[in-house]
């Protein structure tokens, strides 16, 4: 996505995409001439307690109490709360502040909670949400020691029970970013348009495969919920909010020059606190009153956007 104004030595340590720094490439633009664009990306996760056999137990994962045999009953509560109390309260913050936002669903999710589904679906209706696939369970995200045949039917099997439930997502959130090295060639050839994983930039860029074409749509590690509550960090909600506010003002500020994208990744058992929701209501209340800044969903934000000088 990103086009390169001078020639710039160096390379990533990767073959997944170029290398372009931001004060070399060419500028890019929003088509309504905004500066910035905004989207919060919201898991809907399922923690499983069985496992499939052999499948590896993951190291980390936000919340609960650590590595416990199944069943994890502190994860699994968690997610509960976060889909049965958390949700409603994060859901009315984001659409008070009229911002859209991206729904990473994971496949037990959907097939467990079709009220929630519904719900959701009006959303997406209206454009005020997008369906991003979400691998089948929290706990059971994509790793490097599959092979080429069992990810590639990972990615078959999750993509196939979204579409068993009128869910057709054309964007990827791995669980917890997880990926293989074959992981995004693997998600072009299925089909999908951008993954959420590479949080390498402010700007959409080509990831580089060797079938179909794939948007890194970039988003902030930094402001991840689960990164800024858990431990070692253990962010007050105040500086949470604060965060939030301040990267949407000074990602407008850099626009102007070149238009930024804003998007991070909130859990609702985690934002959806009843002592987290009033500062992340007043952040996402000030975002939406950003003058220079619209929200949007990821595929709209994609489409919104074009390199300096082109028509859309």
């Amino acid at each position: 996505m990103s086009g390169s104004g001078q020639l710039q030595k160096g390379r990533p340590d990767h073959d997944h995409h170029g290398w372009d720094p931001l004060p070399f490439r060419t500028a890019m633009e929003f088509a309504n001439g905004k500066a910035l664009g905004i989207c919060p990306v919201i898991s809907f996760e399922t923690h499983e307690d069985k496992l499939p056999p052999d499948w590896p137990q993951p190291n980390w994962m936000a919340g609960g109490v650590g590595l416990r045999p199944d069943p994890n009953i502190a994860r699994i509560g968690q997610r509960d709360y976060g889909l049965r109390a958390g949700w409603p309260r994060l859901r009315h913050a984001i659409l008070q502040a009229g911002l859209s936002y991206g729904a990473a669903m994971d496949v037990l999710t959907a097939e467990r909670r079709p009220d929630l589904v519904a719900q959701i679906g009006r959303d997406v209706a209206q454009g005020r949400a997008e369906w991003v696939a979400h691998g089948l369970s929290v706990n059971r995200p994509i790793h490097d020691a599959m092979t080429i045949d069992q990810e590639r039917a990972y990615i078959a099997e999750a993509k196939d029970r979204l579409l068993a439930l009128q869910i057709n997502p054309t964007g990827w959130h791995g669980i917890e970013y997880g990926e293989s090295r074959r992981t995004p060639a693997l998600l072009a050839e299925a089909g999908y348009n951008y993954t959420l994983d590479w949080c390498s930039d402010e700007q959409p860029f080509a990831m580089t495969v060797p079938h179909g074409r794939l948007t890194a749509l970039p988003q902030m590690a930094d402001l991840d919920d689960g990164f800024a509550f858990a431990a070692p960090r253990g962010i007050t909600p105040e500086s949470y909010a604060e965060r939030i506010e301040a990267a949407g003002r000074q990602l407008a500020i850099d626009g102007r020059k070149s238009a930024r994208v804003m998007l991070w990744h909130m859990r609702p058992f985690l934002s959806g606190q009843p002592f987290r929701i009033a500062g992340i209501e007043r952040a996402l209340m000030a975002l939406g009153s950003l003058q220079e800044a619209y929200s949007a969903t990821p595929s709209k934000l994609l489409c919104d956007i074009r390199l300096e000088g082109q028509t859309p």
